[in-house]
């Protein structure tokens, strides 16, 4: 299936967007389908009309799953809710952006496709009393997703008082490099790394960095974390003599205006390694966090 209207293109049902067909049997719980756009845009969102039985009309979002620079396009996941009761559902997917919208609006009110739901209902959840029930064990499978590897170059490490927190310490890169799948990019000259070693030998991170592309873009990079320096650390500290290996654990929140790189807004990161203090550097490697089914982001 796809649609065209004002200059933008709406596709489904095909290799790279996949959908159920008409008169397929989807189970009642899960339903899901892929949605192909074209020209990628950061204003374009998706939207998907559907009834049950003919019913009443209600819709789901888009999500947007990734962005292939190559072909031009932008793919968007779209997740139907649980169908405890009947038997045929249809829907009506619709692109926007910036005023524009496919189909056309005299079309997008129709409903073009369907699919079955699974013979019989869901079981109706069953109430119980407090004392009847037992605490729900949750369980949400994550997976971790390379995407990048960070190594940075400081200045003389400053040292620069004591406080009821904790000694703080501030670092300040002279030089970095970053290099990931699709991504390659220099640390800004004076991004800052600074620390505050409490009395347990913990030091709390706040990093504040910019990422260079070789593309052009600049990333924003906002991080807090721990660098576990022993239970011995926080003497160390104030004897401005810190142990050189330290493991480092943080978590980056990366931002961009960059039509590239703005995959990277919508994710969660962790950054696992360690410092090298003897030789004025650190290492780490930086993972996107997400559930465990969901489709990578790019």
């Amino acid at each position: 299936m796809n649609l065209t209207n004002e200059g933008l293109s709406l596709w489904y049902r095909t290799p790279d967007a996949p959908a159920p067909d008409d008169d397929a049997v989807v189970p009642r719980q899960g339903a899901s389908l892929v949605l192909g756009a074209q020209p990628p845009s950061p204003a374009n969102a998706v939207l998907v009309r559907y009834r049950v039985d003919g019913g009443i009309i209600k819709s789901v979002p888009g999500r947007e799953l990734r962005t292939d620079y190559q072909r031009q396009a932008q793919y968007f996941a779209v997740n139907f809710p649980s169908f405890p009761t009947g038997s045929v559902v249809e829907y009506s997917p619709l692109l926007t952006c910036a005023g524009r919208q496919v189909p056309a609006p005299h079309v997008s009110e129709r409903f073009p496709s369907r699919f079955r739901l699974a013979e019989g209902t869901m079981s109706p959840l069953k109430v119980t009393s407090p004392a009847m029930q037992a605490a729900p064990r949750l369980s949400y499978p994550a997976r971790l997703d390379f995407v990048a590897s960070v190594a940075v170059t400081f200045d003389n490490i400053q040292y620069v008082t004591d406080t009821p927190a904790g000694m703080r310490v501030n670092f300040f890169v002279s030089q970095g490099v970053v290099t990931g799948d699709g991504l390659a990019a220099q640390v800004t000259p004076h991004s800052s790394d600074h620390l505050t070693v409490r009395r347990d030998g913990m030091g709390v991170i706040r990093i504040r960095a910019g990422f260079a592309t070789d593309d052009g873009a600049v990333l924003d990079v906002d991080a807090g974390g721990y660098v576990d320096f022993g239970p011995d650390g926080y003497r160390q500290a104030v004897a401005r003599s810190l142990p050189d290996l330290a493991p480092i654990v943080i978590s980056p929140l990366i931002s961009t205006r960059h039509p590239k790189y703005k995959w990277l807004n919508r994710i969660q990161c962790v950054g696992v390694g360690e410092t090298h203090l003897h030789s004025g550097k650190a290492s780490y490697t930086v993972y996107s966090a997400v559930p465990r089914d969901i489709p990578a982001t790019r």
